[in-house]
């Protein structure tokens, strides 16, 4: 799961730095693998530490100790780099008190298109926020058995979106609404029942009916829902397999900087641009993706690796109240949460 996760944030580099496959943004086909895998690995971590109504306050806080210790360090420096390399730029005019403070706050990041958020300091940070606002919701969801019904709705909105009665961006690619039936397929994948797996086999399928009908013309084409339903036909198969795989020492290594180079790139490509604004040909590429995963495994040593010292704790503590036969069942899960999380 690692390598695979690193390949994804590799896809979401390259996109922001233009290129395209067959037409499709690879970026945002890679995006929806993300969500499948926060699906699956939220299902996994709240079934064995988080399961009951009163622990949800401190799965908010492992949450926010896994996306906010990198996300800050290179909110930070993607700032300095726009301010001292970029005067001028669009990058530059959101150097704004407003601004910043209410991006630092990574959730706003989400709801960009309302105003209430940037979009040039940390390009990648709209996910995040689409992240946390899943993150908000989903203790609910398996703790109250609520998931069947979040995940009808949301085909719902997705369908209208895809089909083009609602903003096909924001509805069927931005916003949780639309979109919170991907996350909950990544649940079902997780919880390996039949009805789970019918629901999430069914899902891919006609994900991948739909995309066929979008490139042949039947649907007409709309921002990202050729993206989006190729992203839920190849994401859900490539998830189910990967996730059965043993991870080894070489592959942990690689997804443990995959969130790095996630976050980091647009401040290499940003770095990059102050001193060489050339076009991202194979050689500027492949010094980003050097310099990207370079700061990443730094970042992941000096950074990441501090706060994962602090959730481990948390969750040793969580299990420690716990009654033993509860924290049994739950400590028994066939995932290795580190290989995935």
């Amino acid at each position: 799961m690692g390598a695979f996760r690193l390949l994804l944030a590799v896809l979401v580099a390259v996109s922001h730095m233009g290129k395209t496959f067959a037409g499709l943004n690879p970026g945002v086909i890679a995006v929806i693998s993300f969500l499948i895998i926060s699906g699956f690995v939220m299902a996994s971590l709240i079934e064995r530490n988080y399961s009951e109504p009163k622990k949800i306050g401190l799965f908010y806080v492992d949450r926010a100790l896994r996306l906010y210790p990198q996300f800050l360090v290179y909110f930070v420096a993607s700032c300095l780099v726009i301010h001292f390399l970029l005067p001028g730029t669009p990058q530059a005019a959101e150097l704004t008190w407003q601004t910043l403070s209410s991006s630092v706050l990574m959730l706003p990041l989400g709801y960009y298109m309302f105003g209430v958020g940037g979009t040039e300091i940390l390009p990648p940070g709209w996910s995040l926020g689409l992240e946390m606002s899943f993150y908000l919701l989903i203790p609910f969801l398996l703790i109250f058995r609520a998931q069947g019904g979040a995940f009808a709705v949301s085909v719902g909105i997705f369908l209208l979106a895809c089909l083009g009665f609602i903003n096909t961006d924001i509805y069927g690619y931005r916003l949780l609404p639309g979109v919170l039936f991907i996350f909950l397929c990544g649940c079902y994948l997780y919880q390996r029942n039949v009805k789970g797996k019918a629901i999430v086999a069914g899902t891919a399928v006609a994900a991948g009916l739909m995309f066929v009908a979008i490139m042949a013309g039947w649907i007409e084409r709309r921002p990202f829902n050729a993206e989006v339903t190729l992203g839920i036909a190849v994401g859900i198969p490539l998830v189910y397999v990967f996730t059965r795989l043993k991870f080894n020492r070489v592959d942990e290594f690689l997804g443990n900087i995959s969130y790095g180079v996630f976050l980091n790139h647009f401040v290499a490509m940003y770095l990059l641009r102050g001193f060489w604004p050339v076009a991202y040909d194979a050689n500027i590429i492949g010094a980003v993706l050097v310099l990207s995963f370079a700061c990443s495994g730094v970042t992941y040593y000096c950074v990441e690796r501090p706060a994962l010292t602090l959730r481990h704790r948390l969750r040793r503590g969580v299990k420690h109240v716990s009654d033993q036969p509860h924290s049994a069942r739950i400590t028994e899960s066939p995932v290795p949460e580190r290989g995935v999380a």
